[in-house]
C-alpha cells in the first residue's frame, strides 16, 4: 500500500506540470486502466465495461501508437467538462466541437464525431428545459457531423453518422408525448437556419402524400400533420425562391420533400431552371450521387429511377459533359464525378 502511495503521489505531482491536469489524468487513466482508480480520474462514461477496457492495452496494435504520442490527441471530456458544455451555450459548445475536430488527425475525427453524437444524444433526450435551443443548434450545425470523410472504408453494414443522426433524431421526437413533439417541429421549423434534417425527419414519421412516396402516417402527429406539413413546406418554397437551397447541407433532402408533398411538378420546373447556370448545374451534379457498400469496394452511384422523378436526368447527363470538357476545373471535377457514378447505377 505504501507503494501505491507513493506512485499516487509522483504521478499526481507530474501531472500537475501538464497544460491541462484534468484532461492528463483521463487521457493516463484511459491508456492504463488500472490507475484510473489511483487516480480517481472521472471520464466521460462511454459504456465499456473492464473486458473492453483490456482492449486499450499497449499490446493492441490499434491502440498502441497512442502510449508513444508525447500529446495524445484525445477524444473524450472529463465529466466535468461535458457538463460545463451541456449546461452552457448550445452554439458555444459547437464552436468548441468544431475546434476539437480541427485539432485531431482525419483518421480519428470519425470516432470523435461520435463521441460528440453520443452526447448531444443524451443532452436533447434528457434536458426538456434546453431541448430546443438544442436541437437548433444540431439542424444548424450538421454539417460539422454529416461529414462524407471515411465513406469508403465503411463496413457493408456499418452505420454512417448521418444514420445514426436521423435514427437518433426520431427516436428522440417520438419519445415525446404528440403534443410536445409537435410544439417541437413548429418551433425548429421556424427558426432552424439548414432545414435538410427536418425534411428527412418529417418523411420519416409521417411519410408522404406523393402516392409513389412513402406510406402516409397519420399518427405520429395526429391533427396537426398537415398544419406542420405546410409550414414546413412554406419554408422549402422560400428556399427555393431566394437562392437559399444552395446553403443547404443536404438539398436533396429538401427537394425530396417537396417532392413527397405532392409537388413532383413543382420540383421538376425548378430543378430545370437550375440548369440555367453554373452553378445550379453544379448543385444538379452533386445531389444525385450516393454511396453503395459492397463486398467488392465502396463506390459512388446514381439511381436513374428514383431521380428521375425530380430531376430530367438526360440533360443533366448532356449537361455534365460539356462541363466535364470546360475549361472549368472545379466543375469538371464534379460533372467527372457524376459521369462515373451515372455509369455505375445498379438499378438500370
Amino acid at each position: 500500500m505504501v507503494e501505491l502511495e507513493m506512485a499516487k503521489t509522483q504521478l499526481l505531482e507530474f501531472l500537475k506540470t501538464a497544460k491541462n491536469e484534468e484532461a492528463a489524468r483521463s487521457a493516463i487513466s484511459l491508456l492504463f486502466p488500472k490507475v484510473k482508480k489511483l487516480l480517481e480520474a472521472e471520464m466521460l462514461e462511454t459504456g465499456e465495461n473492464d473486458n473492453m477496457a483490456s482492449g486499450r492495452r499497449i499490446r493492441n496494435a490499434d491502440f498502441a501508437r497512442l502510449y508513444f504520442l508525447l500529446t495524445p490527441k484525445t477524444v473524450i471530456w472529463s465529466k466535468s467538462q461535458a457538463k460545463e458544455l451541456i449546461e452552457g451555450d448550445p452554439e458555444l459548445a459547437f464552436s468548441v466541437f468544431e475546434s476539437r475536430i480541427q485539432t485531431v488527425s482525419a483518421d480519428e475525427r470519425p470516432k470523435l464525431r461520435r463521441v460528440i453524437l453520443e452526447l448531444l444524444e443524451d443532452t436533447i433526450r434528457n434536458n426538456p428545459g434546453t431541448r430546443q435551443q438544442w436541437l437548433l443548434a444540431l439542424l444548424d450545425n450538421a454539417s460539422l457531423l454529416l461529414s462524407d470523410g471515411g465513406w469508403k472504408s465503411y463496413g457493408l453494414f456499418e452505420l454512417s453518422n448521418e444514420d445514426l443522426i436521423r435514427i437518433m433524431l426520431k427516436q428522440i421526437l417520438m419519445s415525446l408525448g404528440q403534443s410536445d413533439r409537435v410544439e417541437l417541429l413548429r418551433n425548429a421549423i421556424e427558426n432552424a437556419k439548414d432545414i435538410s434534417l427536418l425534411c428527412e425527419l418529417l418523411r420519416s414519421i409521417t411519410g408522404d402524400v406523393e402516392p409513389e412516396g412513402a406510406k402516409f402516417k397519420p399518427d405520429s402527429l395526429g391533427d396537426a400533420t398537415q398544419e406542420v406539413r405546410n409550414l414546413l413546406l412554406g419554408r422549402v418554397r422560400g428556399l427555393a425562391a431566394d437562392g437559399g437551397l444552395f446553403s443547404q447541407i443536404r438539398p436533396g433532402y429538401v427537394l425530396w420533400y417537396w417532392w413527397g408533398c405532392g409537388y413532383a411538378d413543382e420540383v421538376q420546373a425548378y430543378t430545370k431552371r437550375l440548369m440555367a447556370t453554373n452553378e445550379g448545374i453544379r448543385l444538379l451534379l452533386e445531389i444525385p450521387i450516393s454511396y453503395i457498400r459492397s463486398t467488392e469496394g465502396n463506390y459512388e452511384s446514381v439511381n436513374r429511377t428514383n431521380w428521375e422523378r425530380i430531376i430530367d436526368l438526360k440533360l443533366l447527363e448532356e449537361r455534365a459533359q460539356l462541363v466535364a470538357t470546360s475549361d472549368d476545373e472545379v466543375g469538371a471535377r464534379v460533372a467527372e464525378r457524376f459521369l462515373e457514378a451515372l455509369k455505375r447505377d445498379e438499378h438500370i
